[in-house]
């Protein structure tokens, strides 16, 4: 009989882990990290590498990938991406593990040799492991993203990963419409609440950014380096400012990845106008430069835990010209968060007197979108991963009451028989 058993992103967002099983073998999607309030790691319940038919990354954020080498130290499962999910990969672990190597038990070789082995895929290329078959689907969430519709023992199950119904400036929305399925798994990172209209977003967005520099400030823009900071990057370049604009930390890195696989960027010249024509810096010497005069300067890392955004923050904090505009979530106990609750920074509580706002350029479905997935699709049960209890018992509900359809709300370490 088939199952899915949930190791990872049960009753809490992040750290994601599904297992699908059955009498022809197990595919297990993404292997993800959370980080504790001290940055130590928190890995998925343990699964043993030997057992797994296949290993499925769904896409480039590390809590979707970052304990995956751990599938990998001993043995070697099979394991399968879009080409891009694995350039941005082996980046981003190799950056984990630069930071905090000496709490990861896996080293930068470890990485290389699970990437190297690793087979590309393309959306809709059905994969067959024997007695199960997967095939990856367009997920809209961020470049070289998908979702996977897996078959075992008569059984269809769709795990969404993370996903979006939205049309943004790197992505279209997702292609998952007129799927029959037996369950699907499905994100509800933001499943009690809506997003704001995304065009009213971006005009908000760029409209204060304008205020801030054409009054002779600087506005800090805290970006994640996979997929926010680019997009941040294509909004300001499809309205041409005509100031200044910084570019810093691995969101140049990505970004060049990006360009080369073109095929995953819905708006390809946007993103080759912003790395053509901003200023990308190089060195401490172009870092001292962006700070100094009018302009904006998009830097990770979003959550100002460390990198490029922190040390711009500590120079332009303190001056009410400026402006921290942040556009990413804001985690417990993270000095973004800090500033949004308290006005002070860091444990220094430096006080921040620039304008500090918070946009919503999510790209995650909300509650709305959900519905609004569902009801293009054929499934007999839902089960909602990737969420707060909360999120999740709001979004339980609506489900229920408007589609009539079984939801279940399964914790780390539950299985749902199929």
């Amino acid at each position: 009989m088939a199952r899915v058993r949930v190791l990872g992103s049960g009753r809490e967002v992040g750290r994601a882990a599904i297992l699908v099983e059955g009498s022809g073998g197990s595919l297990l999607m993404d292997y993800g990290v959370n980080f504790d309030e001290r940055d130590n790691p928190i890995f998925p319940e343990y699964v043993r590498p030997r057992d797994l038919s296949g290993v499925v990354l769904t896409h480039s954020h590390l809590d979707h990938v970052g304990a995956s080498p751990l599938l990998y130290i001993s043995v070697k499962p099979r394991l399968y991406a879009t080409p891009l999910t694995l350039d941005v990969t082996r980046v981003l672990l190799h950056d984990m593990i630069k930071i905090g190597g000496a709490n990861l038990p896996f080293d930068e070789g470890v990485v290389d040799d699970m990437l190297s082995s690793a087979t590309t895929i393309g959306y809709n290329e059905e994969v067959d492991l024997g007695g199960l078959r997967f095939k990856l689907l367009y997920s809209g969430h961020i470049p070289g993203s998908a979702s996977v519709l897996v078959e075992v023992d008569g059984r269809a199950v769709l795990y969404t990963s993370d996903v979006n119904v939205i049309e943004t400036k790197l992505m279209g929305p997702a292609m998952l419409d007129g799927l029959s399925v037996d369950l699907v798994i499905v994100e509800s990172t933001y499943g009690s609440t809506n997003h704001p209209p995304r065009q009213f977003v971006e005009d908000r967005f760029y409209e204060s950014l304008r205020e801030v520099v054409e009054s002779g400030g600087v506005a800090l823009v805290p970006v994640f380096s996979v997929s926010r900071g680019q997009e941040v990057l294509c909004i300001l370049a499809e309205r041409d400012p005509p100031w200044q604009v910084w570019v810093d930390g691995m969101v140049r890195d990505v970004a060049e990845f990006y360009l080369k696989h073109s095929g995953y960027i819905r708006l390809y010249g946007l993103l080759a106008k912003a790395m053509r024509e901003y200023n990308l810096v190089r060195g401490w010497q172009d870092r001292r430069i962006a700070y100094r005069e009018p302009g904006v300067i998009v830097a990770s890392s979003g959550m100002l835990k460390g990198g490029p955004s922190l040390y711009y923050l500590k120079r332009i904090a303190e001056n009410p010209k400026n402006a921290v505009f942040l556009v990413s979530f804001q985690g417990r106990g993270t000095p973004g968060r800090q500033i949004l609750e308290t006005g002070l920074a860091l444990a220094e509580e430096i006080p921040v007197r620039a304008r500090v706002e918070w946009f919503d350029l999510s790209s995650h479905i909300d509650q709305n979108g959900v519905i609004r997935l569902l009801k293009s699709m054929k499934a007999d049960r839902v089960a909602l991963v990737h969420g707060t209890p909360r999120a999740q018992e709001a979004l339980a509900k609506r489900i229920r009451e408007e589609l009539g359809l079984q939801v279940e709300i399964p914790a780390v370490g539950d299985t749902i028989e199929l």
